[in-house]
């Protein structure tokens, strides 16, 4: 499903990623750990289409997608801050991949829906980013990453700002939902 080959990543004189060779199976749950500022977030990046490699390959369902733009990887991300727009309301939030793909509006409302109820968020369809807690913002922002039904969910330590009980019941949710869409 997903490989690097050869993949290198420098920044002028900082080399961040040397030769990564990385085989990653359909519809597996694959952890990359590492020390701080060991190129995991890079590697994400990279994978995501938002940082340029400096050399080597990255093949997702066996199509080059080296040079592909972020919008055509069909790979969903959420980062550690979530980067939720704060101007929009939750349902706007999800909605906004969609938009940008320029889906019908009918679909985008329909398919908004489902994804709140999936996250268990209906209710917060209407509220900013800053009237919801932590853990709602996380969820809002997993519901934008897999309402456009992406082939990869990518997770860069979207769990660490939030307390012990509640992150260990979102991991379960994002394995349930890891699963009930068959995402890598």
């Amino acid at each position: 499903m997903i490989q690097f080959k050869d993949v290198h990543v420098a920044f002028g004189d900082l080399h961040v990623l040397k030769g990564i060779d990385l085989q990653i199976d359909r519809g597996s749950k694959t952890v990359i750990i590492g020390p701080s500022g060991g190129g995991k977030s890079t590697l994400l990046r990279c994978l995501a289409g938002l940082e340029e490699v400096s050399s080597g390959r990255i093949y997702l369902d066996g199509a080059d997608i080296t040079d592909v733009p972020p919008k055509n990887r069909g790979i969903g991300l959420v980062f550690q801050q979530y980067s939720l727009f704060p101007n929009l309301k939750a349902a706007q939030n999800v909605a906004y991949g969609l938009t940008i793909q320029k889906q019908p509006k009918d679909d985008i409302k329909r398919k908004v829906s489902e994804m709140l109820d999936i996250v268990g968020l209906s209710e917060h369809s209407g509220h900013y980013p800053s009237q919801m807690s932590g853990g709602q913002q996380q969820r809002v922002a997993l519901a934008r990453a897999i309402v456009t039904n992406p082939k990869v969910l990518l997770l860069d330590e979207p769990l660490s700002a939030i307390d012990a009980k509640l992150r260990k019941s979102l991991q379960v949710e994002i394995r349930r939902i890891q699963q009930e869409f068959n995402m890598t």
